[in-house]
């Protein structure tokens, strides 16, 4: 049961900075309450209870209490340690910054949260192959959660997309057949490609993260600082 004034759910870290001279102010992304911002104190002390708490790279069990914005940490138990090194944790801290910055505070995103946990395993696979496609997959289902999802299908005129036609790709207007200023370069055939989970070719990888990237600094209004991930 529920204590009064005590919310029970899982969560991992986001981002953290030291606050006073003992404790963290912590951003927690969390299954039941989505982006919340808690107060750990003594988190840096010696006789710490958090273990862990500074690891981005873990699924635990938290409870925290409090009604206003900063809440207050209660508890936080490890559930899952993902093994996560090198590049791929690079990988990892640039999703936590997407969520940071693009998801608003106290606003339930359970499928989204579900989603990067999924991704968090892929990335604990340490499989190249299925990283990229799975990360540029997790980029849409997240640009399109947040309600500013593009048609990979058809384009601007309702036309589907055809493998041997060249198309113009901007964030706020889709693919168009219409040169354009400013507008990305891409083949049909890459666009196809990656709605069929196949991106093979190094021009079609640069391509599609392209895209991406240009979709999700349209929706930050500024470029991430991780945002670099696997330039060519």
């Amino acid at each position: 049961m529920k204590a009064l004034g005590i919310n029970q759910t899982e969560a991992i870290l986001l981002h953290s900075r030291n606050y006073s001279e003992t404790s963290l102010i912590c951003e927690l992304f969390t299954r039941k309450h989505g982006r919340v911002s808690v107060i750990a104190k003594g988190a840096r002390s010696k006789k710490n209870k958090f273990q862990n708490i500074a690891a981005p790279n873990i699924l635990a069990s938290v409870n925290y209490s409090g009604k206003s914005e900063l809440k207050t940490l209660v508890s936080w138990e490890e559930i899952t340690h993902f093994s996560i090194l090198g590049k791929n944790l690079k990988i990892l801290l640039y999703l936590n910054e997407l969520i940071f910055k693009l998801l608003e505070k106290e606003n339930k995103q359970h499928r989204i949260f579900e989603s990067l946990i999924d991704f968090y395993k892929v990335l604990a696979s340490g499989d190249a192959k299925n990283i990229e496609i799975a990360l540029r997959e997790f980029e849409y289902f997240l640009i399109c959660e947040l309600g500013y999802g593009f048609n990979f299908l058809f384009d601007d005129n309702g036309k589907k997309i055809m493998k041997e036609k060249t198309y113009y790709f901007h964030p706020a207007q889709g693919f168009s057949e219409k040169p354009l200023n400013n507008f990305l370069k891409v083949s049909g055939i890459d666009i196809i490609d990656f709605t069929n989970g196949k991106i093979t070719s190094s021009s079609a990888r640069s391509k599609i993260r392209k895209i991406m990237q240009l979709a999700i600094s349209y929706i930050a209004e500024k470029p991430l600082n991780a945002g670099l991930i696997f330039n060519d």
